[in-house]
């Protein structure tokens, strides 16, 4: 079937060209923009039935002005001494003068004695957002409240700083602005320069990144088209990522056509021909590696968290759309170039003897059992670091130390109770009208409860018959109130978490109000998110795990095969998650990982080496029942074959994480280590080393229950 459809291919490569052509111009030009569709409102929302989700719900009805989030607003002296009285009017003139600049997006802003710290030497005042709190103005808000207060305390020999959830968001997206620049350009560089240096031409590399960047166009504009047709959210997180997936797998599966290719010119077999035997011996190889990519990435449509559901719609897409590309349009080109595509060398006419490879190939044959046991105890020796793993949820500490929030944050935690920084908001809905006093109750349960601090004054209402700040904001019908709770912990810890999914929402929901009651706030969303991820893991990996073990044994015909390349592949992302707990973790001064860490990991480690197990078993199968060779000669000649293309794959995308370690920020620290760690890992130990050895040692089983016999030679191999 492969044969017949390259033959057709290279037949007919200028009409499969010209097809390409048409429907980039008219999938481009008639679709609607992706960041026209592109929405971070639902794609991040928890499902309804987790109180954090509830509590967003009762915000949005009852206080549409107020449901966004909250920025904390710090004041001092330039000189770091204690606030004088006259300090403290001078704090209550700035913020009256803020409130009546009217800032687009930003409520009342509120300071009271009780926001004077201890120490005296920070005035504490809080502005509420309007709006929702992944809406894009509300950063903007941010920047604008910013730049009121610098020329508001200008001769008043105070200091202001804005820290806050909104603006951490607000410097972690300016800080890390540069990052998807750093990752485009150095995976440009990777493409055009790794495979020059491979094949000692820069042709091959510019046939990547043509060929790729169509389809990079062209997926981005028909997920546009798909998600307006079809009225499915995209994530804002999308288009970073597909950077990655495109350029990264649409790459390996070029490499993967090049070396075949490469190595049937070699025979003496011309032009066409050959591109012929290179999509006959490497299609099903690409078919199966991009099912699996896609089977993986169509696991996350049964998360429950909209972020990872929603990233599933794009990436199926456009790993599909790569298959087609890499099927038709590469070949089509490469059957045009011709042996051009190595120019100006002519290395690429006879074969390397004695190489490494090879040497690396006759070891593994010979050793199976050693570097079974040898690959293993290290893969498992890596995993030994899960007994460090903590899941951080403190973006915080992300942030560069110079940034306003990181530094208002340090103060703000210096002077206040951890929870200050964000508070944990109760929200009441009843049926009949609330007042003050019929809060009390509430409100004291919740000030006595485990893990809280104080209870936060509140904008007086417009119901309010006193202009005093009280300890519940009812709604303007009187229906619904809020009540602000500051912890004792920092919030995006594990104590702070446990608080709130336990004594605190317990108090809240125990004294008798005849009322809805849903406690929220970020340390709520954060304990919700992360039984939420812990569920999606659970669900996720075996899904995908399923569907790929299916895949893989249709391919393989083989029940075997499939279990411990899935093994082998999930024990890589055990070994990568503890490899990198020991290094940020055990030996550095990180509080945990970022919490979707191993969401990560499992997209592109299992994805992608599962993609490279495939390549390493349909070689060791093509030299036994094509080639007619014993398990031993087959391992060592697959080795020998495929070392090039693994490498040169491996190498682009473990770089192009890598390269998120140059953005400055830790979690795109931690994520570019662990992610270029976990496919250098899989690359280069697994598939190139542990399959071939696990595959010799099993031998005729390997294939079990079919009884395929050894083939004669290919009649298409000269």
């Amino acid at each position: 079937m492969f044969q017949k459809f390259a033959e057709f291919i290279t037949k007919k490569r200028w009409y499969v060209i010209a097809v390409w052509i048409i429907a980039a111009i008219a999938i481009v030009g008639f679709s609607p923009k992706l960041a026209d569709v592109t929405s971070n409102d639902q794609a991040s929302f928890l499902p309804e039935k987790y109180e954090s989700a509830q509590a967003q719900q009762i915000a949005k009805e009852s206080f549409p002005q107020s449901e966004g989030q909250t920025a904390l607003i710090l004041f001092k002296k330039d000189n770091n001494q204690q606030l004088t009285a006259a300090d403290e009017q001078k704090v209550q003139e700035i913020v009256a003068g803020v409130n009546e600049a009217h800032i687009d997006k930003v409520g009342a802003i509120v300071s009271a004695p009780q926001m004077l710290s201890q120490n005296k030497q920070i005035q504490l005042a809080s502005a509420q957002l309007n709006g929702d709190p992944q809406d894009e103005k509300l950063l903007d808000a941010v920047k604008d409240l910013r730049a009121q207060l610098s020329r508001s305390v200008e001769g008043t020999g105070l200091t202001y700083a804005v820290t806050g959830n909104t603006a951490i968001a607000l410097d972690t997206q300016e800080s890390s602005g540069s990052a998807e620049k750093i990752v485009g350009l150095v995976t440009v560089l990777l493409i055009l320069l790794l495979p020059t240096i491979v094949f000692r031409s820069p042709f091959a590399g510019i046939l990547s990144l043509v060929s790729v960047g169509i389809v990079f166009a062209m997926s981005s504009s028909l997920l546009a088209l798909m998600a307006k047709l079809f009225d499915f959210n995209v994530s804002g997180q999308l288009t970073s990522l597909l950077i990655v997936v495109l350029f990264g797998i649409g790459t390996d599966y070029i490499l993967f056509l090049l070396f075949r290719y490469r190595e049937r010119l070699r025979s003496g077999d011309h032009t066409r021909g050959a591109v012929s035997f290179a999509m006959t011996r490497a299609g099903e190889a690409i078919l199966s590696a991009a099912l699996v990519v896609s089977a993986a990435f169509a696991a996350m449509f049964a998360a429950s968290l909209g972020f990872f559901s929603s990233l599933a719609p794009g990436l199926v897409i456009s790993v599909l759309l790569m298959l087609v590309a890499a099927m038709t349009l590469v070949p089509a080109l490469l059957a045009i170039i011709g042996d051009k595509i190595f120019w100006p060398s002519k290395k690429w006419q006879t074969e390397q003897t004695g190489s490494l490879a090879a040497k690396l190939g006759s070891l593994v044959a010979n050793n199976p059992l050693k570097v079974t046991i040898a690959c293993t105890v290290i893969l498992i020796a890596l995993a030994t670091g899960l007994t460090k793993y903590k899941a951080s949820f403190d973006l915080i500490s992300q942030l560069p130390s110079n940034t306003e929030s990181s530094q208002g944050f340090k103060d703000l935690t210096s002077a206040f109770p951890a929870g200050t920084a964000s508070p944990t908001t109760v929200y009441v809905k009843s049926d009949a009208k609330l007042s003050e006093a019929s809060l009390t109750t509430l409100t004291t349960a919740l000030s006595k409860a485990e893990g809280v601090a104080n209870v936060m004054p509140a904008q007086p209402s417009a119901t309010s018959q006193t202009t005093t700040p009280q300890l519940a904001q009812l709604s303007s019908d009187g229906k619904a109130a809020i009540i602000s709770l500051i912890l004792k912990d920092d919030p995006t810890s594990d104590k702070a978490m446990n608080a709130v999914a336990g004594p605190i929402r317990t108090a809240a929901h125990s004294t008798g109000l005849n009322a809805q009651i849903a406690v929220g706030g970020e340390t709520a969303s954060y304990a919700d998110l992360n039984a939420a991820t812990n569920r999606d893991i659970k669900t996720i990996v075996p899904i995908a795990a399923a569907i790929i073990f299916v895949i893989l044994a249709l391919l393989l015909r083989s029940l075997i095969a499939p279990i411990y390349l899935l093994l082998s592949v999930g024990l890589g992302v055990l070994a990568t998650l503890g490899a990198t707990s020991y290094l940020f973790v055990g030996i550095g001064d990180s509080t945990g990982l970022i919490f979707m860490l191993p969401i990560l990991l499992y997209l592109f480690v299992v994805a992608v080496g599962t993609d490279y197990n495939i390549l390493m078993i349909t070689r060791f199968r093509e030299e036994i029942h094509v080639e007619g060779n014993d398990p031993k000669i087959a391992a060592k000649r697959t080795i020998e074959h495929t070392t090039s293309t693994l490498i040169s794959a491996g190498v682009i995308l473990a770089g192009t994480f890598a390269s998120l370690m140059l953005a400055g920020l830790s979690l795109l620290t931690q994520m570019g280590f662990s992610v270029s760690f976990g496919i250098a890992l899989g690359a280069f130990l697994i598939s190139l080393i542990l399959i071939p050895a696990v595959s010799t040692l099993l031998g005729r089983w390997v294939w079990w229950p079919s009884h395929r016999q050894v083939a004669r030679k290919d009649p298409t191999d000269n």
